[in-house]
């Protein structure tokens, strides 16, 4: 691990570190799952790796170099049990069946950094509706809100908190911890509109990244990357939250980070998964989609700095 970059002629920092986003998507993660594990095939070891909601769990497992083993088969399970226990219920069991391992490699000396985001409610009387029988007719009025750009209620109640395994005091990003790593991991996932369990960190309400940070790609870049690998579920425009406040686009400069998005070609949908429902062969084609898609930016990216590639094939 090398220090912070200084800024290169065109804005980029010089110093090869790489940072990895992956955005929230829903089902539709098995995608980036697909390109993170493709990563992990050619040596590709990121210094930081940055995840929300849904790419919590992949974004983990890449850090501690266990994304190509898992693989599809979390995905098949996560799908083929939504329907009969809920998504609370299949996010709280994944996280019971990973979280050991995770908790393990993620906090080892050497690891590299993870960020984890989430949305922390930030008013008394939001946090109780949140947290109670209110939840789902609220989180399904925030979804109608996507389709209108109405960020209101969003820009009155809840604020972006992004934790970080490296995080130091006065740096803004609260620290994630063997300790608090489950409880955030559960809140970063928690739409309201179809998760019935309310999310708590440290006594306090939090919801679903995504309403507010569904892409955290400033906080990487904030972390000194001269590198941004910023990964998509879906073939349009990468936004930095659900409600399109800003685009991550490609080949563009983000706080001195060069950034690079790798995304689908076409909706995950003409295979079989949507954000909510899939098929296990459409789930199957997605993830072999993503590991297509990795292996062909690296070898579109040879340049990327030799520091953070690691028994490259």
């Amino acid at each position: 691990m090398t220090g912070d970059g200084a800024p290169g002629g065109d804005g980029s920092r010089e110093g090869g570190r790489v940072g990895v986003v992956v955005a929230s998507g829903m089902l539709k993660g098995v995608y980036g799952h697909g390109v993170l594990s493709a990563f992990e095939e050619r040596g590709l070891r990121a210094d930081v790796y940055a995840a929300a909601s849904s790419s919590g769990l992949s974004c983990g497992l890449a850090a501690i170099g266990r994304a190509r083993e898992v693989g599809v088969d979390y995905w098949l399970g996560a799908a083929a049990a939504a329907g009969e226990r809920g998504m609370s219920r299949v996010v709280l069991d994944s996280i019971a069946a990973h979280g050991p391992a995770l908790r393990e490699g993620l906090f080892r000396p050497g690891a590299p950094e993870y960020l984890l985001a989430t949305s922390k409610v930030t008013d008394a009387a939001a946090a109780e509706t949140t947290q109670g029988p209110g939840a789902k007719a609220l989180g399904k009025q925030l979804l109608r809100d996507v389709f209108t750009g109405d960020r209101g209620w969003v820009e009155k109640n809840l604020a972006p908190v992004v934790f970080s395994s490296r995080a130091e005091p006065g740096e803004g990003f609260p620290r994630l911890t063997p300790q608090n790593h489950d409880a955030v991991a559960y809140a970063s996932t928690r739409m309201l509109h179809a998760w019935a369990v309310p999310a708590e960190i440290d006594g306090e309400a939090y919801v679903d990244a995504s309403y507010t940070c569904s892409c955290p790609a400033r906080e990487v870049a904030a972390r000194g990357v001269s590198e941004l690998i910023a990964i998509g579920s879906d073939p349009f425009p990468l936004y930095r939250d659900l409600y399109a406040s800003e685009e991550i686009a490609d080949g563009t400069v983000l706080d001195g980070a060069r950034v690079m998005v790798v995304k689908p070609g076409e909706d995950l949908k003409t295979l079989g998964v949507d954000y909510a429902a899939a098929t296990a062969e459409g789930l199957v084609a997605a993830y072999e989609a993503g590991l297509a898609a990795g292996h062909g930016f690296l070898d579109a990216h040879p340049g990327l700095p030799a520091g953070s590639r690691e028994g490259v094939a």
